[in-house]
């Protein structure tokens, strides 16, 4: 489920600073993929507070979403290769607006990676004309989540042994392990959920996947592959 996804403990960056235990806006899932067979995604946000927010968004390219990815930006090219829209939008309290971010990149066998900034900023109670020119703030947080433009020359490729899942093709997969805890001590049954980019491999800490009653499964994409 989205929320399911929210939490996942995997080694993506999630690019937080500046969050209060309240947060105003709602900005969904913090991964966000846009498939080999889509041009674009929608993607939805909320302000649940009663009063007006600004929110600005700036995206940058990354060499990577693990610890060591550093911001990229060859040639200039990240804003043509992301658009979205809008940029910028002035969220009456209580509503939702969505978000469409358009791929227009290269259509290679690479994955892409992108950091999508959010400021959120809420508006002085001043009529809303004013607030919105003079861009008057009150309080203001930074919300950083992740675009994954999958390759538009798709390859899914695994190899699962003795108890390791490799990605051996180009494009992330998403993996879920559920069965006998690995450790007795546990509740009796575990799951796990997790990421696995290309060119990486996994091993299982939760779930005991020598078990015959282990399932191992991925997405790709949409679709659902049962590993084990």
């Amino acid at each position: 489920s989205g929320m399911m996804m929210k939490y996942l403990t995997f080694c993506f960056r999630l690019f937080f600073s500046a969050i209060s235990c309240c947060r105003a806006l709602d900005v969904g899932d913090i991964t966000t993929f846009i498939y080999s067979d889509q041009k674009s995604i929608g993607k939805e946000i909320t302000n649940s507070t009663d009063n007006g927010r600004l929110i600005t968004l700036r995206i940058e390219k990354l060499s990577s979403p693990l610890a060591d990815g550093k911001i990229i930006n060859p040639q200039g090219k990240t804003q043509q290769e992301v658009l979205m829209t809008p940029a910028s939008i002035l969220l009456p309290a209580k509503s939702k607006e969505l978000i469409r971010f358009f791929y227009q990149g290269p259509a290679d066998n690479q994955e892409r990676y992108y950091r999508i900034n959010w400021k959120d900023q809420a508006v002085s109670q001043a009529p809303q004309e004013k607030a919105v020119r003079e861009g008057i703030a009150t309080s203001s947080a930074q919300i950083g989540t992740l675009l994954v433009v999958a390759p538009r020359k798709i390859h899914y490729a695994y190899l699962y042994q003795n108890g390791k899942l490799s990605n051996t093709g180009n494009a992330t997969l998403r993996v879920v392990a559920y069965g006998p805890c690995a450790k007795a001590a546990d509740r009796s049954s575990c799951r796990e959920n997790y990421y696995l980019m290309p060119g990486r491999n996994r091993t299982f800490s939760q779930v005991n996947v020598a078990d015959k009653r282990a399932r191992i499964g991925m997405w790709q994409a949409g679709k659902f592959v049962a590993v084990k």
